[in-house]
């Protein structure tokens, strides 16, 4: 019954992989053609509310310890970009477009969803190279997500995520995206979450390649 349990869960997982990478190509083509650019920006929202979905029902372990990773990064996640958005002393000074759909505090609620998306994926990668020392693991990975947001950045700004002061982006944001981002892999790691085979892995591949290709292609238009 066991061997069967675990079989149904591999097949599960690999369903999910699937999902993640065919939703993040469908959607890498939908952003490349310009005249289906306004109906993808639309669904944004969906999408990573469906990749938000993948991590929960792809979680087979203590879900008390996911719910309180997932509560906790949320809310630590939104309040951080809340007092960047009106104090512009963490991030820099920014503002949040339509794109990713309703907002409170001037902060779409989603924000909240995509930092526990990034640090799963994150965590669970690090985790898939047997690194022990949570502290070593949560510096490097740190540095994974400065990497994506290096490319994410402009074509935030192009597709109306969020936008900076004169078309700048500051320098204090990558500090701050790192110290962010290491302080809730560090929480990552004090909860012992469970790692799940290729999901977070998978993940964090598919949107540094989405977001590496936007901004390889979208060129020296990508403020326009």
């Amino acid at each position: 019954m066991e061997g069967q349990n675990d079989q149904t869960d591999l097949k599960f997982k690999k369903a999910a992989v699937a999902v993640i990478i065919i939703f993040h190509l469908v959607g890498l083509l939908g952003f490349l053609i310009p005249a289906a650019q306004p109906y993808f920006i639309k669904i944004v929202p969906f999408h990573l509310l469906l990749m938000f979905a993948v991590i929960l029902l792809s979680y087979n372990a203590n879900v008390k310890r996911l719910a309180l990773f997932v509560s906790g990064v949320f809310l630590c996640g939104f309040l951080v970009e809340v007092l960047g958005v009106h104090t512009g002393k963490i991030f820099g000074s920014y503002y949040y477009g339509t794109t990713l759909g309703y907002k409170i505090a001037a902060v779409p609620l989603l924000m909240g969803v995509n930092w526990v998306i990034l640090i799963f994926s994150v965590g669970q990668m690090m985790k898939s190279f047997k690194i022990r020392n949570s502290i070593v693991a949560s510096l490097l990975g740190g540095l994974a997500l400065i990497t994506l947001d290096f490319f994410l950045e402009p074509v935030a700004m192009k597709f109306d995520y969020w936008h900076w002061d004169y078309h700048e982006i500051p320098g204090q944001n990558y500090v701050a995206w790192f110290i962010v981002s290491v302080i809730l892999l560090k929480f990552y790691y004090a909860l012992d979450l469970k790692q799940q085979k290729y999901i977070g892995t998978t993940m964090f591949i598919a949107q540094l390649v989405f977001f590496v290709v936007l901004y390889m292609t979208t060129g020296s238009n990508i403020f326009a």
